[in-house]
């Protein structure tokens, strides 16, 4: 009875402190959201090289490979 006690109360513990982890969320002094949206600005304008994978292209296989987009 009592292991089996211990057992419970490690298990409810372990679940609150993972309960507890995944509520708190760190920002960097909100510095994060204006970099975010300030670089979501510059990508509309700016070509950058993107990873295409493997695929098909009319009936014949293509390597992976990077592209401007």
């Amino acid at each position: 009875m009592n292991k089996a006690f211990l057992s419970l109360a490690a298990l409810v513990v372990s679940f609150a402190a993972s309960v507890a982890q995944a509520g708190t969320v760190n920002f960097d002094s909100g510095s994060a959201k204006v970099h975010s949206v300030q670089v979501s600005k510059y990508k509309k304008n700016h070509k950058h090289k993107v990873w295409v994978p493997a695929h098909r292209s009319h009936g014949h296989l293509v390597k992976g490979h990077y592209i401007w987009r």
